[in-house]
């Protein structure tokens, strides 16, 4: 659904380097989202995916701010061991195989005291939607696993990454979500192997928003009051559980 797929930025761009000496990686960037926002504060920033099509999204996102992007696998990271000041990674461990894997090759290419910037779905809510929705858990390319705050903390932790702060954000999202499993639960008719669940997905992907959804969620994106609705509502039902880990400096 495209309308989700340009979800919110999850990460709190402050806590991002500056400057052309900065150097930022996006694992698992997407549709560049996030990594933009480290482009625009003048760091070298570089987007990691596997889908080449995303990575073609994220380019033409950047506009007049330069990203590098690579294809490629997050638990296989193609960079020197401590090149990078901060790492992104955003609703993207959910779906890997070797998710502890993964979190090990970014502690890896993290310098000493550089910042891992990551989001994850709320268990509140993922719970629920794979309950609702088969499609939602057995899609391809789908959420393999649900991250509870503790265990996600201690692998984390095993890794040499110690979590330094937590945040739940992204009740809206939510909902759009809400309406996706709903639709999936309500349909009379079910997919009869996962190769027609995978076309059904892929069709609802590709299908184009109508202009006054993109309008409706453009306004929502500039209102102080829905902000605020938004910042509330993740109180009880959010979308997104993001956290900020730090790797230890070594000691001289």
């Amino acid at each position: 659904m495209p309308e989700i797929a340009g979800a919110k930025v999850s990460i709190d761009p402050r806590l991002l380097p500056a400057g052309p000496h900065a150097r930022v990686l996006d694992a698992g960037c997407g549709d560049g989202r996030h990594i933009v926002e480290a482009a625009r504060r003048g760091c070298r920033a570089v987007g990691l995916d596997y889908d080449v099509g995303e990575l073609r999204r994220a380019r033409g996102r950047a506009g007049a701010s330069r990203i590098d992007v690579v294809a490629g696998d997050a638990s296989r990271l193609p960079f020197r061991a401590g090149v990078f000041d901060t790492v992104i990674c955003t609703e993207t461990l959910e779906h890997l195989a070797d998710d502890g894997g993964a979190v090990r090759e970014m502690a890896r290419v993290l310098r000493g005291g550089g910042l891992l910037l990551g989001a994850v779905p709320s268990h509140f809510t993922e719970l629920l939607y794979w309950k609702l929705s088969r499609g939602y858990r057995q899609a391809p390319g789908g959420h393999v696993r649900i991250y509870r705050p503790r265990a996600l903390a201690r692998m984390l932790a095993r890794s040499g990454l110690p979590l330094e702060s937590v945040r739940y954000l992204h009740f809206l999202d939510s909902l759009f979500w809400l309406r996706f499993c709903l639709t999936d639960f309500l349909r009379p008719q079910r997919p009869r192997s996962p190769f027609e669940q995978a076309v059904a997905l892929a069709v609802a992907q590709e299908r184009a928003v109508p202009p006054w959804r993109r309008r409706l969620r453009g306004a929502f994106r500039g209102s102080r009051v829905v902000a605020a609705v938004d910042a509330a509502g993740a109180c009880v039902w959010p979308k997104s559980f993001v956290f900020v880990a730090r790797k230890a400096s070594k000691r001289r």
